[in-house]
């Protein structure tokens, strides 16, 4: 599926956008979520991060899960 694709794309290149923004290495984000292994496969879209992962990563990025599904879904229009 096209648009699976595109958005399973877009949650790895997020999480690596923000940890660069946020000046944090892979290997300590990896501290902070238990793996840094699989901080390494979600950026580079070889796996998806669980909903937990997802809560471990905005926890440690210092962002909202709401700047998450944001940042990669868009902003919801009203």
């Amino acid at each position: 599926n096209q648009l699976t694709s595109k958005m399973n794309n877009k949650k790895g290149s997020v999480i690596k956008e923000i940890r660069k923004i946020r000046g944090i290495s892979q290997q300590r984000l990896g501290v902070l979520i238990g793996s840094q292994s699989m901080v390494s496969r979600i950026e580079n879209n070889k796996t998806e991060p669980t909903d937990h992962t997802v809560l471990l990563l905005c926890d440690a990025l210092n962002i909202s899960f709401e700047e998450y599904f944001s940042a990669v879904f868009g902003k919801k229009t009203t």
